[in-house]
Order: structure tokens, then C-alpha cells, then sequence
């Protein structure tokens, strides 16, 4: 009964702010008129929704979308966190690495499209390669900051409690307790991926919920548009309200 009571109250917030998106949205139509096909109304949008679910197109889109980010996300972990582990305990690889990540680091996803055109063509791969620069840099930062902000005081009781080679120490004390701030890099990488899905989608994308939005805007069907931003905006709430589910549990089994 408390978990229910605890879910209830962390769905009330988003309600709360959906309900007050739509009464300024349509106080805003209300008192501005503008045309249906810049602004539409809450109403005209929810039913393209619908429309969308009705037909299975909108579950479409949402595979291939998150096919691509999940795809580009689980590479960038593969790649990023044993890099990052590298970078957080050896001061050498460091001082090398750590320039070309902070030449590279500031560069958007969206410059990287020409470049994922002429590399890939206009296939997956060079969609899920842009959704991989979005996604790399906070998991690889996240997890050097994790490494790094392990107490001494841990690495010396590991040391103390049998941790006797560099390995085990690894294994057993800096690892564990760099895994809550990995997960906060896993969870932001993510975002930003899923932030990204309609940068990559415009390159010459079929499906997807980039591609809707883009198809959207050209035959200047904003209801399709707002549409698409919807049902970005609430599943990026719920994968990211998994995330941190999963955050809770590793911190608890960490202070436990």
C-alpha cells in the first residue's frame, strides 16, 4: 500500500504540469487565433495521437527510434566506461586522452551529419553513429568522476581487508563504488541520446519519431509535429524514471 501511495505521488507532479501545459496551450490559441496549421489545438493534437496509436503506426516509430538509441547507447557503454575506468586510475593515459575528449567534447551531434552521410550513406549506420557521439562523452566523464571521487579511506580498509594486488582492489573497491555515478553518466547518455533521435533521424530517415516530426513539418501538419514531441517527452519520463530505479537499488546494495 506505501509503494502505491509512493507511485502515486511521483506520478501527481507530471500530471500536474501536463494539465497546466495544455491550459496554457489552449489560453494561448484562445487569445492569439493563430491557424491550425502553425498551432493547433490540444484537442486536434490528441486526436492525431490517437489516430496514431489506432492505426499501430505511432508503435512504428517508436521501435525504430528507440532501436537506434539503445543500439548507439549500449556502444557507447561498451566503449566509454572501460576507457573511462582507464582514464579515472592511470594519470598517464590521462594526460594523453583527456585533450582529445575536450577538443571533440564540445562539438554538437548535428556537425557530425555531413560527415555520417559521407562515412555510412544514408543507411542505420549513420544514424546510430550520431546518436553515439551524443551519448559517449557523459558516460565516459561520468565514469572517470566516479573513479576518481572513490574515499581513500575505502581504498586503504581494501587494502587492509585482503585487497592485495591492484586487480582485486579494482574489482572489489573502486568499481562498486563508482557504479552509482556510472549509472548517472548511463542515465544522461540516455537523455541526450534520446534528445538526438531527431538529429539522426534526418538523414533520410523512413520511421522513427524524428522522421515524424520532419514528415510533419513539411506537408505543415504541426498536429503530427506536437504529436511526436508528446510521445518523446513521456516515454523519455519513463525510461528515465527506470533509470533511476535502478539507481536506488545499486546505491542501497552499495551502502548495505
Amino acid at each position: 500500500m506505501v509503494n502505491v501511495r509512493n507511485q502515486l505521488q511521483g506520478v501527481v507532479p507530471y500530471f500536474l504540469a501536463g494539465l497546466a501545459i495544455i491550459v496554457v496551450w489552449q489560453g494561448a490559441i484562445e487569445i492569439l487565433n493563430p491557424s491550425a496549421a502553425i498551432l493547433p489545438t490540444p484537442g486536434a493534437t490528441g486526436s492525431t495521437l490517437w489516430t496514431l496509436i489506432a492505426t499501430g503506426e505511432l508503435f512504428t516509430h517508436v521501435f525504430a527510434s528507440l532501436s537506434r538509441v539503445l543500439s548507439a547507447w549500449a556502444l557507447a557503454a561498451v566503449i566509454a566506461i572501460p576507457l573511462g575506468l582507464i582514464q579515472g586510475t592511470n594519470r598517464r593515459f590521462e594526460s594523453v586522452f583527456d585533450p582529445v575528449v575536450e577538443l571533440f567534447r564540445p562539438i554538437s551531434p548535428l556537425a557530425w551529419i555531413p560527415l555520417a552521410i559521407l562515412w555510412f550513406g544514408i543507411g542505420e549506420s549513420g544514424k546510430i553513429f550520431i546518436i553515439f557521439i551524443a551519448t559517449f562523452f557523459p558516460i565516459l566523464l561520468n565514469t572517470v568522476s566516479g573513479v576518481k571521487a572513490v574515499d581513500p579511506v575505502m581504498i586503504r580498509a581494501g587494502r587492509i581487508l585482503g585487497c592485495d594486488t591492484s586487480l582485486k582492489l579494482f574489482l572489489k573497491v573502486i568499481l562498486p563504488a563508482a557504479m552509482p555515478t556510472i549509472l548517472v553518466g548511463l542515465r544522461i547518455a540516455f537523455g541526450t541520446g534520446w534528445a538526438a533521435i531527431i538529429a539522426a533521424e534526418l538523414v533520410a530517415a523512413q520511421e522513427g519519431l524524428g522522421f515524424l516530426i520532419s514528415d510533419g513539418m513539411e506537408i505543415l501538419r504541426s498536429d503530427l509535429v506536437l504529436a511526436g514531441m508528446v510521445v518523446i517527452g513521456v516515454l523519455g519520463v519513463m525510461i528515465d524514471s527506470v533509470f533511476r530505479l535502478v539507481g536506488r537499488k545499486v546505491n542501497w546494495g552499495t551502502q548495505s
